[in-house]
């Protein structure tokens, strides 16, 4: 399958690093069990979309040489379910549709998961599944989108009926977050600017610009100078005299600066990791590290599982009840369930200033307080 030099997926990396490009020529395909298991969640909701079926229906079936399982449909019929409740009377759906936008930037095009154009109300609705659970993603101002948006005006613009756009990113392992309304107009803004980063990143001497965004999943962030002088600079710039605050404790802009630039801190030294690790598997050799063999733990053989069954019976298997999404597919009267559901508090986590959860606004010294 060809894939564009300038993806919609990877708009993020080369729209905030144009040098992203360059650095990562020489840098193989690191596709990993995660993003085949997207692929095969994708594959799943475009089959259902396309014949009108729910997920249940795949429970079993084979998709990309492996078995799919009730888990992965129940997270896919959620997508499923928030799209269908976009279509009405006067709507068309588009599924796994390709879409160019190489008017905006260079052999420009890719393939959305799906839309929904309301020729009611001329609101297109742009829906991107993300299957994964590692990293949240919004639909603010998502670029991935947005270039899709703009090959939906290629496509369709002539009928005159899109109007504006709204953005839906469907997280289902995650939070998805709420949907971002976006005009052409705002999309013809964006695309100027698309159109001036693509030509920069096209070139020799695009620079490298790290952050968050470009460097999560850059193939070159392990061995890029550029990413490793910001750390540097983010951290040492702060602690200058060394020498005069050794023995004093951190203040809480210091402790700021860190957790500002915590998530790629932790990447880059991640990825630098890694870079050695291949560095010495190449036979290359790195001074100061080795390879060693790690920790292993016990598994089954592939005669374990008769052997368990005839001593065990049913006892050689774990059960677990069914999720929530697939009961309320099975059970007939769906507010059966409500008396036995219920969605504990989430645990307390740190977050920056800007997230848009309400802070905790409890005072904990008052709990202790009120026990007397």
């Amino acid at each position: 399958m060809k894939h564009a030099k300038l993806s919609a997926s990877g708009s993020a990396q080369w729209l905030n690093c144009p040098g992203s490009i360059k650095a990562q020529e020489n840098y193989g395909d690191d596709s990993n069990e995660f993003a085949m298991e997207g692929t095969r969640a994708h594959e799943v909701a475009d089959r259902c979309l396309k014949k009108g079926r729910d997920a249940a229906k795949y429970v079993g079936k084979t998709v990309h040489n492996v078995v799919i399982d009730s888990t992965m449909a129940e997270y896919v019929q959620e997508y499923l379910d928030y799209v269908r409740s976009h279509e009405g009377e006067n709507t068309k759906l588009f599924t796994e549709e390709r879409v160019d936008f190489s008017n905006v930037v260079p052999e420009g095009f890719g393939t959305l998961d799906a839309a929904v154009l309301d020729y009611d109300t001329g609101i297109c609705h742009i829906f991107d599944l993300k299957y994964g659970r590692g990293v949240q993603v919004y639909s603010y101002e998502n670029t991935q989108s947005q270039l899709y948006a703009l090959g939906m005006i290629n496509e369709l613009g002539w009928m005159d009926a899109i109007k504006s756009f709204r953005i839906h990113i469907v997280q289902p392992r995650k939070v998805t977050p709420p949907p971002w309304d976006v005009s052409v107009a705002d999309l013809q803004q964006f695309a100027t600017f698309a159109t001036e980063r693509a030509e920069l990143a096209l070139t020799n001497s695009a620079p490298r610009v790290p952050g968050d965004k470009q460097c999560q999943w850059c193939k070159a962030k392990g061995d890029c100078a550029a990413l490793g002088k910001f750390v540097e600079e983010s951290i040492s710039a702060e602690f200058d005299d060394l020498d005069n605050i050794c023995a004093e404790d951190l203040d809480d802009y210091r402790k700021k600066t860190i957790l500002d630039n915590k998530k790629l801190i932790i990447n880059f030294v991640e990825a630098v990791e890694k870079s050695v690790y291949n560095q010495i598997e190449d036979g290359t050799g790195f001074d100061g590290y080795k390879l060693v063999i790690g920790r292993s733990a016990r598994v089954w053989t592939d005669d374990a599982e008769a052997y368990l069954v005839t001593t065990l019976g049913d006892d050689a298997y774990n059960k677990k009840l069914i999720g929530v999404t697939m009961a309320e597919k099975l059970v007939e009267d769906k507010k059966d369930l409500d008396a036995y559901l219920t969605k504990p508090e989430g645990k307390p986590t740190l977050a920056p200033e800007h997230d848009k959860r309400n802070a905790i606004n409890d005072d904990v010294t008052e709990d202790f307080d009120n026990l007397g």
